[in-house]
């Protein structure tokens, strides 16, 4: 009996293991999970991809704001000049994630929305 099948599963194995377990979703499929959401109405609340998109937002925030902090340490212009007080609401966001071109869209949430912030609030 050859024992390459059970190589190549042990090998596709490890090689799930070792790729992240979150890792960052695409602004296209952000967009495609959440016009999905917006069909379902009022049950999207008790959608798994409610909570996960709720999640991917977050994580995309703090990410795009401890990289602001990084960029001003380092003396670097900033991405995006928000006036302090303002932010950009989730209809803004997915409107503004939307508009990107298509090769715009294959970019992590994080940069799609970094792209957002520096069109609404240029420097």
């Amino acid at each position: 009996m050859s024992r390459l099948p059970l190589l190549a599963a042990a090998a596709a194995a490890s090689l799930l293991a070792a790729s992240p377990a979150s890792a960052a979703m695409t602004v296209s499929t952000f967009l495609a999970k959440a016009n999905a959401l917006k069909a379902q109405g009022p049950m999207a609340l008790v959608s798994p991809d409610f909570a996960l998109l709720r999640t991917e937002a977050q994580t995309a925030t703090a990410q795009l704001k401890a990289e602001r902090d990084a960029r001003k340490a380092k003396g670097l212009k900033p991405i995006a000049c928000v006036p302090a007080g303002q932010s950009i609401g989730i209809t803004e966001m997915l409107d503004g994630l939307a508009a990107l071109p298509a090769a715009d869209q294959r970019l992590p949430l994080k940069d799609g929305y970094a792209r957002v912030l520096a069109k609404r609030f240029p420097c």
